[in-house]
């Protein structure tokens, strides 16, 4: 897949002529950290074989809060940590749901980011975007550098060693192998499914929230539309990593390096003028792509 992205760099290069190349590297590694963020969520569910629905909703929860308790008088840090600790309060929620009743996860997360989303709906009261702290904007200029390279890469890096640290080096991590490969081995080798379940759609929605705080920084502000065109992308970027869609394997290096594929092929659809809908488009022909190549490959999914 590194060598895939690798290849696929130059080739863009024909799509955004007259785009310096640093700056499409650095612009591919500000969107591709969003959607890094949020399909380590995503990867976590659908390695212990479920699949989370609620994403859009979630993210645009996390953006939401953040802009609000900013605007009513919250430090920054204090908004972003309330506001992803309600988003993984969320996501804990479907886990609850899921382990406690044996519903199918994409129908409870469905139902979850359903009522979520009216729910923002509701709360908003037709407000317009919520605006963003200064001090989270500047994170994603490219002009803002630390050592001479841009905060953004720093962050890429700081997500890539993380998101890697908890899902192949923690229990939680482990754990989640465990249950995508079989339950009731899990549970013979003593296992809480239903903690672990929680656990994992806990930091998933954390994940999601975190994505919503990043994109309000980087747009300036945000709508409750923020996290509608990051629920595809974050299924393709983990099955294009070459996770099996019903769980039990994949990596998160592999996750990482979707995402930036997907994130390139997205920044030279918008070059060429295509509007969002031909990119949701790619991104749902790439995940029934990368399917037949397993199913040809002998892989489960």
């Amino acid at each position: 897949m590194w060598a895939l992205l690798l290849l696929c760099l130059p080739l863009s290069r024909l799509a955004n002529e007259g785009f310096p190349s640093i700056s499409l590297l650095v612009n591919v590694a500000i969107l591709g950290l969003f959607l890094a963020v949020i399909a380590f969520g995503q990867g976590l569910v659908i390695l212990t074989g479920g699949i989370d629905l609620s994403v859009a909703s979630t993210v645009a929860l996390g953006a939401y809060l953040t802009g609000s308790l900013w605007t009513g008088g919250l430090p920054v840090a204090a908004a972003v940590l309330v506001a992803v600790g309600v988003c993984a309060a969320v996501g804990a929620v479907n886990g609850l749901i899921i382990s406690r009743f044996g519903f199918p996860a994409f129908i409870v997360t469905l139902a979850v980011g359903t009522i979520l989303g009216s729910v923002l709906l509701g709360a908003a009261r037709g407000a317009p975007a919520q605006a963003s702290p200064e001090s989270l904007s500047a994170l994603f200029r490219q002009d803002t550098a630390l050592l001479g390279v841009p905060v953004a890469i720093w962050l890429l890096a700081a997500v890539a060693a993380i998101g890697t640290f908890i899902q192949h080096q923690t229990t939680l991590g482990v754990r989640a192998y465990a249950l995508g490969n079989s339950v009731p081995a899990a549970r013979n080798a003593r296992i809480d499914v239903g903690r672990t379940t929680v656990s994992v759609y806990a930091v998933a929605g954390a994940a999601y929230g975190l994505g919503g705080v990043m994109l309000l920084g980087y747009a300036s502000g945000a709508d409750l539309n923020v996290g509608e065109p990051w629920l595809l992308p974050s299924i393709a970027a983990v099955v294009v990593g070459g996770a099996a869609i019903r769980g039990g394997s994949g990596s998160y290096g592999g996750t990482l390096a979707g995402a930036l594929l997907l994130t390139l092929l997205g920044i030279d659809i918008s070059a060429t003028g295509l509007s969002e809908g031909y990119k949701q488009i790619v991104y749902g022909a790439v995940i029934v792509v990368a399917l037949l190549g397993s199913r040809l490959a002998g892989r489960r999914f």
